[in-house]
């Protein structure tokens, strides 16, 4: 099946890895290290405001790239990441050691890596077929997934003595996205040429995004199923730093940050173990089905970590949402593709970024909700979201047989 797939996808997936390492071994450490420079207080508000900014620039980035483009998008972006890697290295440098000038680089390079992701998850779209996708999806989330934990642990060795060195190195790599790009990728997509491209039409593309129904059930759907992962840096992790003080493993104990730790290393072990597997051993199960099952694992497993104080029982919860994430991901974001405008594919990715926002918020709401809601209660709530996305997976299904052919339903 890899040997099938369009260059263009090959590249993008080799791309996809090497912009998600430099992100993982940069980003995440520089807010702790904004935090000693500038304080709590004063970071809080910095990195809320990049975040905005940085969906803003998706926006835009969705809009060019729709108009003009992939690869010129992604090429000008990637270049620009570049420039914004040599600075935030000038600026942390023993020359300058400007914490100032580094946050600036900082916050631009997250503008400009917005800005290129909705071209990136386009080529996805543009040049596969539609029995690729699952196939497509699962090993770009494998890729993703492996390029975390590389990131995650290039960052937590290197990040506090070499500083320097790993913000010199990331540029390197940039500069190796900026080349592969120019000289490797294809752009097969074709702009829609307008009569206009006055300010005040700009954003037309967006008016037609939010009124398509089925793509904001999807959202919703896809908001409600993250929303559940995230709880593992929100309610879960302040559950488990509360309540479990002693967890007996073997000859040693764990407290409830440690167990969360091991959690999550066996959640993405998983993932890079079976991601691929998986899929093999699931090639003759309808993918409705699969779907279906796994956004109920997924939930069920999530409605047991904040209930449960074995820890056999916490690593076997752990494994059920694994292995639900692991069936419905690949489906999840393959129908994408059918709900979408070939025109306006970047804009809708774009704004396919609330998932992540919106999810965000409910994490942060829950955390908020800490001292109010018991754990069984939070318990029956992951499972009325997956009930809930469950039955907007079914709605979307249901109204696109009567108007598209299928293409998440194997043939009978």
């Amino acid at each position: 099946m890899f040997q099938s797939l369009h260059p263009n996808l090959k590249i993008r997936l080799g791309l996809n890895f090497f912009q998600k390492l430099t992100q993982t071994a940069i980003f995440p450490f520089l807010t702790i290290y904004f935090v000693r420079q500038f304080g709590a207080t004063e970071t809080g508000p910095l990195i809320f405001l990049t975040m905005i900014a940085s969906f803003i620039t998706s926006l835009y980035g969705g809009l060019l790239s729709d108009r003009y483009g992939r690869k010129r998008v992604l090429f000008i972006g990637e270049m620009l990441r570049f420039v914004c890697f040599i600075g935030m290295a000038i600026a942390g440098s023993h020359v300058m050691n400007s914490a100032v000038l580094l946050f600036i680089f900082f916050f631009l390079s997250h503008l400009l890596s917005s800005a290129i992701t909705p071209a990136n998850e386009a080529i996805l779209i543009d040049d596969s077929r539609p029995e690729q996708r699952k196939y497509l999806y699962t090993l770009s989330y494998w890729i993703m997934n492996g390029s975390i934990v590389i990131g995650s642990l290039i960052g937590g060795f290197f990040f506090e003595q070499y500083l320097l060195s790993l913000l010199v190195s990331t540029a390197f790599l940039s500069f190796g996205c900026v080349f592969f790009i120019y000289l490797k990728l294809e752009d097969h997509y074709q702009p829609v040429r307008t009569k206009s491209r006055k300010t005040t039409r700009m954003w037309t593309g967006y008016e037609t995004v939010i009124k398509n129904r089925l793509f904001l059930k999807y959202l919703i759907a896809g908001i409600l199923t993250l929303s559940l992962e995230l709880q593992l840096t929100h309610y879960l992790a302040i559950h488990f730093a509360e309540t479990l003080q002693v967890v007996p493993l073997f000859h040693f104990s764990l407290d409830g940050t440690s167990v969360l730790g091991l959690l999550r290393a066996e959640n993405t072990i998983l993932v890079l173990l079976l991601g691929l597997v998986l899929m093999r051993w699931t090639q003759s199960i309808s993918e409705r089905a699969l779907l279906y099952t796994g956004v109920t694992l997924f939930s069920l497993g999530f409605a047991i970590l904040p209930v449960s104080n074995d820890f056999s029982m916490l690593v076997l919860a752990t494994a059920c949402f694994t292995f639900g994430e692991l069936l419905y991901v690949p489906i999840h974001q393959a129908m994408l593709a059918r709900l979408i405008e070939d025109h306006l594919r970047s804009q809708y990715l774009a704004v396919n970024g609330l998932r992540y926002r919106g999810a965000l918020l409910i994490g942060a709401i829950s955390v908020s909700a800490y001292n109010v809601v018991s754990p069984g209660w939070m318990a029956i709530t992951y499972i009325c979201f997956g009930i809930l996305a469950i039955f907007f997976y079914r709605s979307i299904l249901k109204e696109l047989d009567k108007c598209q052919p299928l293409e998440l339903k194997k043939a009978s």
